[in-house]
């Protein structure tokens, strides 16, 4: 799916592609501007790397990011072996 499908989703439609179609790689914490805590999972579908964005704090999901660049790994780097990875 192209970058422009994917963002024309709906939030929940966003989720469902990444959770049906992706593999789950890591998980990291993260404060917004405004202090909300997120849980934000990281998933990979062979070529693309998504980001969901969850708020435990008040049970909903905040967004779901398509990454283009994987620049958006380096949180990530202490968790993960890059080589595990399948990239197409």
């Amino acid at each position: 799916m192209k970058q422009f499908e994917f963002e024309r989703l709906s939030l929940d439609k966003k989720c469902r592609y990444v959770l049906s179609r992706c593999v789950f790689v890591a998980s990291r914490r993260n404060y917004t501007a405004d202090e909300r805590p997120y849980r934000i999972n990281l998933y990979h579908n062979g070529r693309t790397f998504f980001e969901i964005w969850y708020n435990s704090e008040h049970n909903y999901i905040g967004d779901v990011k398509r990454c283009d660049d994987n620049r958006v790994l380096d949180p990530y780097l202490d968790q993960i072996d890059l080589e595990k990875i399948p990239i197409r």
